[in-house]
């Protein structure tokens, strides 16, 4: 074995990756307990791009040997870049115990605390920090946002403030003092306004600068009731935004098709033999801005519930097994393939969910919420693999939603979003889609409505928990307190009884929506099927 791990290594170094891979897998195929292996193995898919295959290697082999402040760089690294924040927490608490002292890890931990539900620990960590580094307003902005998710909007104003005044450029503390002061005034930040703005005029700034302040200037605007400068700004951010992909929406009708095309009968039957009766999941799907988060907060204020967040393992899956799961063909061995590697998918999300679980002391939990909404797409399959699982369909006012939508600077792929027309035919798109999964899967997928949530909460909350099968909690209707960490950009809204003020936030916008109402109206973009 010491022969061929030398010649692994050999061909590793000289980067002759794939065939030091294969050698690599061949050692741990005889003795998957080998960390030294793991370890090589974790960094050269690191070093190919491959960082999802790397995450359990990294595990393993970090769990076996001694500290290693290199490969917990690299794993911790690599956990943040995924958004893998139970890795990230447990790997760093151990590069912290090698490296002590290390002020920039410890800032990063208090950080991977606030998305990890910790938020008091994190509280208790930045003030020491603090008083170490007075003048850091990064650690004051990781304050703000503890006590934001912590529910106490006030302590979060006065920490933003300490932030934005130690820092005036950091424009992310910016936008977090527009979020959280409501309509309160903050001195500095008009003055900052202007300067903004006279940066535009002026020229010279790249175009993720240009952007990121333009979406700044609309929040800003929007607070202080000014449609038409709002928007004017809104506008042009999702010009720049716009201008640095390429979207074809002709490109998502046909993955919609294909993914609406592949639910068959023969193909189901298949799937009976092979499904996964694992009560635990509950994905929580729809468009974005769709309300998910509120639905997610509510569920996880139950007592068997684990809200686990935006995961996006089921896409990611998706990916891997994809090719197979889609394959052309309706003969029985392509059938028994396509059903056979949606269960090899399902088993590994399934698998990655409790080893993410394990890391952070959730495993307790008997359920666990999902709240990727795009898994949308995946609805069918996902129906259809984990019968007993729970789909809930987060839906609203259409136009309301997109505008939501048009709103955010989203990071990640977002590609429709940032032109009118194109949202518009997207959101026609994804009706037609649920519209199919409806139709294939009769009451499997439970529709929680944002405005009847806002109108009737207490009876739509009680049908929502019946049809997840939970006894009532009344937690649950308390879910603003709920401690959780909330990572998306509804954090402010989940923190309030119940959000009421997006219901018709669109309503002064009307006429600039035009093209986004005319798109969704006439159903342009739809799918023709043959």
């Amino acid at each position: 074995m010491q022969e061929r791990f030398q010649e692994a290594s050999v061909l590793h170094q000289s980067g002759k990756l794939s065939e030091a891979e294969t050698i690599y897998r061949e050692l741990l195929a005889s003795n998957n307990s080998h960390p030294v292996v793991s370890a090589r193995l974790a960094i050269l898919l690191l070093q190919s791009q491959r960082g999802r295959e790397a995450l359990p290697l990294f595990s393993q082999a970090i769990e076996q040997l001694p500290p290693d402040a290199g490969l917990l760089s690299h794993a911790v690294n690599l956990a943040s870049q995924l958004g893998e924040n139970d890795f990230a927490e447990n790997w760093l608490k151990k590069l912290m115990a090698v490296q002590t002292g290390n002020a920039a890890l410890a800032n990063q931990y208090a950080g991977v605390l606030i998305a990890n539900h910790k938020e008091s620990e994190a509280l208790d960590l930045i003030k020491q920090l603090l008083k170490s580094e007075p003048q850091n307003a990064n650690l004051y902005n990781l304050k703000g946002m503890a006590q934001s998710r912590l529910g106490d909007g006030d302590k979060a104003f006065k920490s933003f403030q300490k932030a934005l005044r130690l820092n005036p450029g950091q424009i992310g503390v910016v936008r977090n003092l527009i979020i959280h002061g409501k309509t309160r005034k903050e001195p500095l930040l008009e003055e900052i306004m202007p300067q903004y703005e006279a940066k535009l005029r002026q020229g010279g700034l790249d175009p993720a600068a240009q952007m990121n302040i333009a979406y700044i200037l609309s929040m800003y605007y929007e607070k202080r009731g000014d449609a038409d400068k709002s928007f004017e700004y809104l506008a042009l951010g999702n010009r720049l935004n716009r201008s640095s992909y390429q979207y074809l929406h002709a490109d998502t009708q046909k993955q919609f098709k294909v993914l609406m095309d592949g639910i068959t009968d023969e193909f189901l039957s298949e799937v009976e033999s092979v499904a996964i009766n694992d009560a635990a999941p509950i994905f929580i799907i729809g468009m974005p801005r769709s309300g998910t988060t509120l639905i997610e907060q509510i569920l996880s204020s139950h007592s068997l519930v684990s809200g686990e967040g935006e995961l996006q393992t089921m896409r990611q899956e998706f990916e891997v097994f994809g090719d197979r799961i889609l394959a052309d063909g309706d003969n029985v061995e392509v059938l028994k393939s396509r059903a056979s590697a949606l269960a090899q998918a399902a088993k590994s999300y399934l698998e990655h969910v409790r080893l993410m679980q394990a890391q952070s002391g959730r495993g307790s939990c008997q359920y666990f919420t999902d709240k990727m909404p795009y898994n949308f797409m995946m609805a069918g399959y996902i129906a259809a693999i984990f019968p007993n699982a729970k789909i809930i369909h987060c839906t609203r006012d259409p136009i309301e939603t997109c505008f939501s939508v048009f709103k955010q600077n989203f990071s990640g792929s977002h590609a429709y979003s940032n032109e009118l027309i194109e949202l518009g035919q997207y959101y026609t798109l994804y009706q037609d889609l649920m519209a199919s999964w409806n139709q294939k899967f009769p009451g499997r997928i439970y529709e929680a409505n944002y405005e009847k949530m806002v109108s009737d909460s207490e009876s739509q909350i009680e049908a929502l928990l019946a049809f997840c099968g939970l006894d009532f909690e009344p937690e649950c209707l308390m879910f603003h307190k709920n401690k959780r960490a909330v990572r998306t950009a509804s954090v402010a809204q989940v923190r309030q009884p119940i959000y009421k003020d997006a219901v018709k936030a669109s309503k002064p916008f009307e006429k600039q929506l035009q093209p986004l109402i005319d798109a969704i109206t006439t159903g342009s973009g739809r799918i023709v099927r043959s």
